[in-house]
């Protein structure tokens, strides 16, 4: 089990998607009005507004909730102000790890990432401790009951993809960031389905676990910064093999 996407793949499984939605609204609502504050209100030219208003409309989100959050975000109606906030640090085994967080209190969101570090024996370090780690990329999963390997690979290098990786369910699509849409367009034309598109870190180089008690204070730590309320995402460069996966579980 390599890095963040196939650990979100396992988490997903075992959510209660009914217990999480207001959770996943949540967060999907404050990162539109990031967007807004760091883009602008408009989503033909703000591409981060543009995804997060396509995964929030993916949940069923109503239009006058996003509409909301847009005018939260530019600045049209009072109440929190949301910044992003990037934290850095290290998990059991070795593990960069990256904690992207959208907070109206910084202070609040630092104790409380600090913590969960602690007590899970991660350490958490200065900005730009991991970053160097990882690559900004254009992130997107294609179900792998859609189509084989071999005709998506076709299909989304021509269309301007980086790499393609095989996870548990989807495939991942990787492209710049820049890129993005225009990958996304061109397989929504052959009606290859799109999920999950949106503006990720992507680890350059893999630390491997091999004891299975590390694998689970990892996996534990993971979930814990995740479950965190100003956490919108996290990002590790972890790889799991899937013997000792099943040996922490």
């Amino acid at each position: 089990m390599a890095g963040h996407s196939h650990w979100a793949q396992i988490k997903h499984k075992k959510a209660k998607i009914d217990a999480q939605r207001g959770k996943i609204f949540s967060k999907l609502i404050r990162e539109i009005t990031v967007a807004v504050r760091e883009g602008g209100p408009n989503p033909e030219t703000n591409s981060r507004l543009r995804t997060a208003i396509e995964n929030a409309r993916k949940v069923n989100m109503p239009m006058e909730t996003i509409e909301r959050a847009i005018k939260k975000g530019s600045g049209e109606l009072g109440g929190e102000t949301y910044e992003e906030v990037v934290y850095e640090g290290y998990g059991p085994g070795g593990a960069a790890i990256m904690v992207i967080t959208a907070t109206d209190n910084r202070n609040r969101t630092t104790a409380e990432v600090r913590h969960v570090f602690s007590k899970y024996g991660g350490n958490l370090g200065s900005s730009g401790c991991v970053s160097y780690m990882f690559e900004k990329v254009g992130y997107m999963e294609i179900p792998k009951d859609a189509l084989s390997e071999e005709e998506l690979y076709e299909k989304a290098i021509e269309a301007g993809a980086e790499d393609i990786q095989v996870g548990e369910t989807s495939y991942i699509v990787y492209t710049k960031p820049e890129l993005l849409y225009t990958v996304k367009d061109y397989l929504s034309k052959w009606n290859i389905p799109v999920e999950n598109a949106n503006i990720n870190y992507k680890p350059i180089s893999s630390v491997q676990i091999t004891d299975p008690e590390t694998a689970k204070r990892l996996l534990k730590l993971l979930d814990a910064l995740d479950d965190l309320d100003d956490v919108q995402m996290v990002i590790s460069n972890f790889d799991i093999p899937e013997e000792v996966l099943k040996a922490s579980a």
